[in-house]
C-alpha cells in the first residue's frame, strides 16, 4: 500500500431527468462546532501536479474504511484530509492510491469504498455507524438528518474556511420527483425547505440523522444547479447497499 498528503473541490454538472439540472456543491447552513462532526474527511484530487484541485469529501466508517462515491476517485491517487474542519487542511494528511479503492459490481452504483491506512480514534477522528442489516429496507423518510461539507454556499465561490452543517428532513421519493425524475431506487432525498441544501464541494459527504444514535444513511450526490433554490438535494441511500459494504469491508451486520 501507498501512501503520503492533500484533499478535494467537484465541480461537476449532472442532468437528472429533464426537470432540474443538478451539479454536486452546504447552502443555508450553520459552521460546525469543533470536535462534533468527526466522521467526516476531506478529499482532495486532481490530474496532475499542474492541473486544478477538485475538492470533496468521505466518511469514516471504521478504522480502516472511508465511503464515498466513485466521482472522487476518477485519478490515480486522492489526498484525503483527516480530523480537519476545512477539507484542504487536514490535521493528518495521507495520499491513497487507486490499488486501494473499491468500486460496486454494478457500475451503475456510484457509492465506492477507500482503504486506507489503520487510524488510531481520538476526540478529533472517529467513525459514524452505518445502518443495521435489519434496516436495510428503512426509508428513513420524516427523519431529521444533520448534512455537514466543505463546499461553498453558491457556485464558483471561495471555499469557506469551516466546515458547515444543515439540518434537513428526509422526502419521499414520490414527492422528490416532483423535481428531478426519474430517481434511482437507491436514490434518496432531503428537503430543501428553509433555501437549505448540499453545494460545490461537498460531493461524497455524509446524511446523519439526529438523536441519540446517529447513523449514516446517505452519501452527499446531486444538488441543484442552484444551492439555495430551496430543491432537494439528492444522495445515495447507503441502507440499499450495506451488504456490499460488509461484504468488502467487513464493517456492518
Amino acid at each position: 500500500m501507498k501512501l503520503v498528503v492533500t484533499l478535494l473541490v467537484l465541480s461537476l454538472t449532472v442532468s437528472v431527468g429533464e426537470k432540474n439540472k443538478l451539479s454536486p456543491r452546504i447552502a443555508g447552513g450553520y459552521r460546525a462546532k469543533t470536535f462534533t462532526i468527526i466522521y467526516l474527511v476531506g478529499i482532495v484530487f486532481f490530474k496532475s501536479q499542474t492541473s486544478s484541485l477538485n475538492y470533496g469529501a468521505g466518511t469514516i466508517i471504521s478504522n480502516q474504511w472511508i465511503l464515498t462515491v466513485k466521482t472522487v476517485l476518477k485519478y490515480s491517487y486522492i489526498e484525503v484530509h483527516l480530523a480537519s474542519r476545512r477539507s484542504y487542511r487536514g490535521f493528518d494528511i495521507i495520499r491513497i492510491y487507486r490499488e486501494n479503492f473499491r468500486f460496486h459490481y454494478d457500475k451503475d452504483h456510484v457509492i465506492a469504498l477507500v482503504k486506507c491506512p489503520y487510524q488510531k480514534f481520538d476526540r478529533r477522528m472517529g467513525r459514524v455507524r452505518v445502518p443495521a442489516y435489519d434496516a436495510r429496507f428503512d426509508r428513513y423518510v420524516g427523519n431529521m438528518t444533520v448534512v455537514c461539507g466543505y463546499g461553498t454556499e453558491k457556485r464558483h465561490a471561495k471555499l469557506p474556511e469551516w466546515m458547515r452543517c444543515i439540518e434537513v428532513e428526509v422526502m419521499t421519493n414520490t414527492e422528490c420527483a416532483k423535481y428531478y425524475t426519474p430517481l434511482k431506487w437507491y436514490e434518496m432525498c432531503t428537503s430543501g425547505e428553509g433555501f437549505k441544501g448540499v453545494c460545490e464541494g461537498d460531493i461524497g459527504g455524509a446524511v446523519v440523522t439526529m438523536g441519540p444514535s446517529p447513523t449514516f444513511i446517505g452519501i452527499i450526490w446531486l444538488m441543484p444547479e442552484n444551492c439555495s433554490s430551496g430543491y432537494p438535494s439528492v444522495h445515495i441511500r447507503v441502507s440499499d447497499h450495506i451488504k456490499w459494504i460488509k461484504y468488502v469491508s467487513g464493517v456492518g451486520f
